[in-house]
């Protein structure tokens, strides 16, 4: 709840100081690192938190590896996002403002990695800590760059880089004071991790590329102005992932650490329609009042982000089962579920942003985006269903427990 609110001040502050145009670039221009964290992550996190969770290794003989990885994936990130920026849109960027991106990646990386070894460890609150205390400084740091500094969209990305350096210090303190790292790690382990994790960095990858592709074809096809009236509505619409995101992230570490299957997917589904119910009610409430709020937060400018805003609501609400769901099935080390369901979509998602930006804008991204999402979550689902031994209808019926067990789920 924390991460929701920084993050909505943050938003609230560069749309206000920068405006559409230059809020369209300061997305636009975070696409290229967050897709290439998204892959060169490599599954490592969620493979972590599988390897610990089954104690096949000794704790600091996988935790050796990871770090290992990570240098390794962190310099081949930054190369491919320099190779990114070279071959796409770059207008409105310079040198700097690249820089200031790239060095985004290696931050991003070491922050990701470390929480899945705490994650894998069930330390919930550790790999909690990164999350809070990335959007506490977002926060803070824009206060002072972007607002009292007036750096305008230097510094939105100086604050960016700031905040993510500082955790990243944060996380590895953390992991040198818990665990004992071998400078020479096991080169069997090593490609072990890999191997598993390259099928988890697909489906992450692809994933991700569901989430932004629209926003760099709204740049090339529709302009930065437009990208910033977009960018806006759906971020303040994807706040509502915060909520099964936290919870996702305890059932993937619960899920690594089970031996009763068949309670974790009763719990697992208990948490989806719970967090359905809880969604439904918070997109209603963004869908009355935004009106009237962002027109009075954001600026008059932002006036049209208010229907982007209301109309994707429906692929948010069902990306929400996918989010719940999704944490089980990487506990169990099944991330080609994901992968399958979400690459057919990718290309329906392309397709259509090709056929609708052109004659309407930002709305048709949203059209796009929300049958890229039906689409991509229903055949999650009935993969899960699949998976599980259930029926669809069984995952999405409601009971009267399904509010009483929360005080059993969580362990005290």
């Amino acid at each position: 709840m924390f991460t929701l609110f920084a993050n909505l001040l943050v938003a609230i502050l560069l749309a206000r100081l920068l405006g559409p145009q230059q809020y369209g670039l300061y997305t636009a221009i975070l696409v290229v690192p967050v897709l290439v964290v998204s892959f060169f992550q490599m599954g490592i996190r969620a493979t972590t938190i599988h390897i610990l969770g089954s104690r096949s290794e000794k704790d600091d003989k996988v935790v050796s590896a990871v770090f290992l990885i990570l240098i390794f994936t962190s310099v081949l990130g930054i190369a491919f996002s320099a190779v990114a920026y070279l071959l796409t849109d770059t207008t409105g960027y310079t040198p700097l403002l690249i820089g200031l991106a790239l060095g985004v990646i290696p931050m991003r990386l070491t922050t990701i990695y470390t929480g899945g070894i705490f994650l894998g460890k069930e330390q919930i609150p550790k790999a909690n800590l990164m999350n809070w205390l990335t959007g506490l400084l977002m926060l803070m740091l824009t206060l002072l760059l972007v607002v009292a500094f007036r750096w305008g969209l230097k510094g939105a990305l100086t604050a960016m880089l700031l905040a993510n350096i500082c955790v990243a210090i944060v996380a590895v303190i953390m992991v040198l004071r818990q665990f004992k790292l071998r400078l020479k790690a096991d080169k069997t382990l090593v490609k072990r991790i890999l191997k598993t994790g390259i099928v988890f960095a697909l489906s992450f990858l692809v994933i991700q590329l569901n989430y932004r592709v629209d926003v760099l074809l709204l740049k090339k096809l529709a302009g930065a102005g437009e990208t910033g009236i977009y960018s806006l509505g759906v971020s303040i619409a994807e706040l509502l992932w915060q909520i099964p995101l936290a919870i996702g992230v305890v059932v993937m570490s619960r899920s690594a650490n089970a031996s009763d299957f068949n309670l974790m997917t009763l719990q697992t589904t208990q948490l989806l329609r719970v967090s359905l119910i809880i969604g439904g009610f918070l997109s209603l409430g963004i869908v009355l009042l935004s009106p009237w709020v962002v027109p009075l937060v954001f600026g008059e400018q932002f006036t049209r982000s208010v229907g982007v805003m209301q109309a994707i609501m429906p692929g948010i609400i069902m990306v929400i089962a996918f989010r719940i769901l999704s944490g089980q099935l990487s506990g169990m080390g099944r991330p080609e579920v994901a992968l399958k369901a979400f690459a057919p979509a990718l290309v329906i998602n392309v397709l259509l942003n090709y056929l609708l930006i052109p004659h309407y804008g930002a709305l048709g991204a949203v059209l796009a985006t929300n049958i890229s999402y039906a689409m991509a979550s229903l055949l999650y689902v009935w993969m899960y269903a699949r998976i599980s031994g259930l029926s669809v209808k069984t995952i999405f019926t409601f009971s009267k427990d399904d509010w009483s067990f929360l005080s059993r789920f969580k362990r005290r």
